[in-house]
């Protein structure tokens, strides 16, 4: 295999910047996993973490995508003795697994496992001849010093593609409800994760869509795929906001959760207005009453009634069962994940009493 290269050296060593296939990426490659031995109390092997079989599977359906890109280079590791240069500033190499994975295996078994590894070309660098301790130091800067891109961010981002996916709509009905006066949420969202100095806002954007999201489609990725590739998106019963948007009437779900909370604001409303010692408008107070929603959707479909006043009955009803148990909307009562389930399950005791 012979291949155009760019050389550049940088102070850990030298390199090659070049272009491969898939194909043959898979198969000069290979992944040495660090591993930890209970007997010898010590850890050995490579320099790789053990593969995230959930993140392979990911990555090889998002390389099915009709968008699917991979520009950022894999970085392998080779020896010499496999490189033969050329006057036409082309190296051919020979062999197959004898490139160490430095940064880059998941994309690697990702396009394995998504039969589509032929139809990329990646950008690879090789390093020359790297210690295992250059290579451990490598991999431990490449991994360890990146910084999670907030979820808010990304699905804001959602916000300029121009074709329907339930991520925009999403995005959507959240920027909806923290921009329109007349919403319970009217300034109150953190915006691209973020809050405003002096502000309100309680409750970041990629909660409230990481929460939503569920309720339009079990499988936005694809969704949004099928609709790039002109083929309308899969129907998700279970979903109660699937109907709406498939038939584009996302004006009903933004009407419907302007009906939701705005009725926990009249429910609560000292607790709304507190956002600093409430957790009503905080991520708990949010995650139970969203979690909670398709139950109260049910219950008030059944009755052909979603409106503020379905709600603020349920509401109310909440409110009766968490005074009597001398509970406050507070993180002594209701803390982390444990309290927006506990949350959850009064609001949904509460439809049993409706």
């Amino acid at each position: 295999m012979s291949l155009k290269f760019i050389p550049f050296e940088q102070p850990i060593g030298r390199f090659l910047l070049t272009v491969m296939n898939g194909e043959e990426i898979i198969r000069i490659s290979r992944v040495d996993p660090r591993q930890f031995d209970p007997i010898s109390l010590r850890s050995k092997g490579g320099i790789q973490r053990v593969v995230s079989e959930a993140r392979v599977a990911e990555i090889a359906e998002y390389a099915r995508t009709a968008d699917a890109t991979f520009p950022t280079p894999i970085l392998l590791s080779i020896a010499e003795s496999h490189c033969t240069y050329q006057q036409d500033s082309s190296v051919d190499i020979s062999g197959e697994g004898i490139a160490d994975i430095v940064d880059g295996q998941h994309r690697v078994r990702g396009l394995e496992l998504s039969g589509r590894a032929k139809e990329f070309d990646i950008p690879v660098v090789f390093i020359i001849d790297p210690s295992e301790e250059q290579k451990a130091l490598m991999f431990a800067t490449i991994n360890g010093k990146q910084t999670k891109v907030p979820a808010s961010l990304i699905y804001d981002l959602f916000g300029v593609t121009e074709k329907r996916s339930p991520q925009k709509t999403a995005h959507e009905l959240a920027r909806a409800l923290n921009s329109m006066p007349d919403s319970p949420w009217f300034r109150r969202l953190k915006m691209l994760g973020n809050k405003t100095p002096g502000s309100t806002e309680s409750l970041s954007q990629g909660t409230f869509i990481k929460q939503l999201l569920p309720m339009i489609s079990d499988n936005p990725v694809e969704d949004m795929d099928r609709i790039k590739k002109g083929l309308k998106p899969n129907i998700y019963p279970n979903c109660i906001f699937n109907s709406y948007w498939i038939n584009d009437k996302d004006s009903t779900i933004l009407k419907i959760l302007i009906n939701v909370f705005n009725a926990a604001r009249i429910t609560w409303k000292s607790e709304w207005d507190d956002y600093m010692s409430s957790i009503l408008t905080k991520s708990v107070g949010f995650t139970g009453i969203m979690s909670a929603l398709p139950g109260m959707y049910k219950y008030g479909s059944s009755k052909h009634d979603l409106s503020i006043n379905c709600f603020t009955e349920i509401f109310g009803k909440t409110k009766q069962k968490l005074e009597v148990s001398k509970s406050t909307l507070t993180s002594d009562f209701f803390a982390g994940g444990a309290g927006a389930i506990k949350f959850r399950k009064i609001i949904l005791e509460s439809l049993q009493d409706s």
